[in-house]
C-alpha cells in the first residue's frame, strides 16, 4: 500500500544545495516534473575525528534510468537481494506512514533493527513523486553495515563489476576514493 507524504524529509535533501534534488544523476532530466517518480539514495560514514556522520555519496535517479540500470544486474543477484529483503519485510511491514514511523524507518536498519547512530556507516533510500515522498512496504529504508556486508556477499561478479562502474559514472573522483569497491549502491 502506498501513501504520498506531504513533504520530503530533510535528510533526503541535497547536501550541496540543502534543498530538494532537482535532476536525475544519469539523464539530467528535471525530476520534480517527472511523472514516473524517482529514488534518492544517500550513504553516510562516521567521521573518526568529529564522530559525526558525513555524506559520502548521494544521488537522485529517475525511475526510467533506475529500471535501465537494474537490467544491468545479474538475475541471480536480483533474486538474491529480493529474497533477502523479503525475509526481513516483517521488520517494517505494518508501519504506517506517520512521521514518527518514517523517522524510525530511517533511524534503524530495516534488517537488524539496530540504531544507525550506533554504526560506522549506513545507507538510506526513498522513493518520491515530484515534491512528495512515497511510503510503502519497502520505502523509505535504512540499511547498516551488517546488512550491506551480507548483501554484498550475495552479488555475482557481473553485478559487482557493474556496481563499481555505476559508482564511477555518478560520483566525482574525490568522492569515489572514499567508497570501498565492495560497497553496494542500491538502484
Amino acid at each position: 500500500m502506498q501513501n504520498l507524504q506531504s513533504k520530503i524529509p530533510k535528510i533526503f535533501y541535497s547536501e550541496e544545495t540543502e534543498g530538494l534534488h532537482k535532476t536525475c544523476i544519469m539523464c539530467d532530466d528535471l525530476i520534480l516534473k517527472y511523472e514516473q517518480g524517482y529514488i534518492i539514495e544517500k550513504a553516510f560514514k562516521r567521521n573518526e575525528k568529529s564522530n559525526k556522520f558525513d555524506v559520502i555519496f548521494e544521488y537522485a535517479l529517475c525511475t526510467e534510468c533506475q529500471q535501465s540500470l537494474s537490467k544491468e544486474m545479474s538475475h541471480k543477484s536480483m533474486r538474491n537481494i529480493q529474497q533477502y529483503f523479503l525475509k526481513y519485510k516483517s521488520n517494517i511491514s505494518g508501519l504506517n506512514s506517520s512521521e514518527s514511523n518514517i523517522s524510525k524507518r530511517l533511524s534503524n536498519c530495516m534488517i537488524t533493527n539496530i540504531d544507525v547512530n550506533k554504526m560506522d556507516e549506513y545507507q538510506i533510500a526513498g522513493q518520491f513523486y515530484k515534491n512528495s515522498m512515497i511510503v510503502f512496504d519497502a520505502f523509505p529504508f535504512a540499511v547498516g553495515e551488517i546488512a550491506i556486508n551480507e548483501i554484498q556477499e550475495m552479488l555475482s561478479e557481473k553485478t559487482r563489476g557493474f556496481s563499481d562502474k555505476f559508482k564511477d559514472l555518478i560520483l566525482p573522483p574525490n568522492v569515489r576514493d572514499k567508497i570501498p569497491d565492495d560497497r553496494l549502491v542500491f538502484f
